[in-house]
């Protein structure tokens, strides 16, 4: 019987059980080297002059709420497609999470209706770097200039992608946020970051982080315990010695998938589109089903021939407990018909060929 063919697998190698063997040799396993040069490999590949390594994603985002002052009452606007980690911690502050449509071709935020939403209530944004997609970093600046807000971008799925003008993911923004679960370009198990180039809000970050402390038994303010430990950062830092590997072959079965899924295109398939110059993370590999086609139907056929699929990812309006989120059109068309399929370092070919296959069968 064929291997079942998963959504997703962590790529570990002996470079990260070494690291982590390094670490265990030694006597400090939090604060040391390993964080420091984990941190110090955030900063070059986003060009930020800064980076906060948190425990999770969740966490960096929550920790970039905090430092800005979000509050009760106040209002964030976010992208309406995404994971929702940034409306549940907006609305976990007593905040008020506002759904921002998006594009339809790119699936990322519209950025004339960010704009259009903005009203006195209004205190940050939140972009979410879509499946590996980059906001364009002159659009979030362009936001910021003219609305005198600062945008956080969460570029958890779009690290080591970058967008039509060549920035990296996390480049622009007040602040920019990874994440570095398994299902991310890389991991160090959980974990997360902060990038940005304000010295003062760096330091109140990594206070944040650290039960508010700014010394020794010196508590600045209120905080949390977000660090991030060395066996993490040292699988981190293996992970970043190996990501342009990396990114290579996701791009490689990423253009496996088009070739094999050509036909279906002629038929109703289709794909994020972003504009010409844009360099695609592939931290997920989706396809847009065809008008009136099941997708649950879909993932049923793939299950029965032991392949996983599953959303690709979720329209905020459509979920229990944000129901209430101002409706959004073009996120709510997406989370009925975007279809997340196998996509991770180390899948063969045959597996492409399995997974295409019973695409073909459950669509016809």
């Amino acid at each position: 019987m064929n291997e079942a063919v998963p959504l997703a697998r962590p790529s570990v190698t002996d470079a990260e059980r070494s690291a982590v063997q390094r670490v265990l040799s030694g006597t400090q396993l939090t604060g040391g080297p390993e964080r420091q040069r984990f941190e110090a490999g955030l900063c070059a590949q986003s060009g930020r002059k800064h980076a906060i390594s948190t425990s999770s994603g969740t966490s960096a985002l929550e920790l970039c709420l905090w430092a800005l002052g979000i509050r009760a009452g106040d209002k964030v606007l976010v992208t309406a497609f995404g994971f929702p980690a940034a409306a549940n911690l907006v609305a976990a502050r007593g905040a008020i999470p506002v759904a921002i449509d998006v594009d339809k071709s790119s699936w990322l935020m519209d950025f004339g209706l960010a704009a259009a939403a903005v009203d006195d209530q209004t205190k940050a944004i939140v972009t979410i770097d879509q499946l590996g997609a980059v906001t364009r970093g002159s659009d979030i600046e362009a936001l910021e200039k003219d609305t005198g807000l600062p945008v956080i971008s969460d570029a958890a799925c779009g690290f080591g992608g970058s967008d039509q003008d060549g920035r990296a993911a996390g480049q622009a923004g007040r602040l920019a946020t990874f994440s570095f679960h398994p299902r991310k370009i890389i991991t160090t198990g959980e974990g997360g970051a902060v990038v940005c180039d304000d010295a003062e809000l760096a330091t109140r970050l990594v206070q944040l982080r650290n039960h508010g402390q700014k010394g020794g038994g010196q508590f600045a303010s209120i905080g949390t315990n977000a660090r991030l430990d060395e066996c993490s950062c040292a699988i981190g830092n293996a992970q970043l010695a190996r990501l342009q590997a990396m990114l290579m072959e996701r791009r490689m079965l990423v253009a496996g998938y088009h070739q094999r899924l050509a036909a279906l295109v002629r038929k109703g398939l289709s794909y994020q589109v972003l504009p010409e110059g844009a360099v695609h993370a592939n931290q997920c590999f989706s396809v847009l089903l065809p008008e009136g086609c099941s997708r649950s139907g879909v993932m049923a056929a793939l299950a029965d021939q032991g392949i996983e699929s599953g959303p690709a990812t979720y329209a905020f309006p459509e979920i229990e407990i944000h129901e209430g989120l101002r409706p959004a059109p073009n996120a709510q068309a997406l989370h009925q018909r975007s279809l997340a399929l196998p996509l991770y370092v180390g899948m063969r070919s045959a597996e492409l060929d399995r997974v295409a296959e019973a695409l073909k069968g459950a669509l016809a």
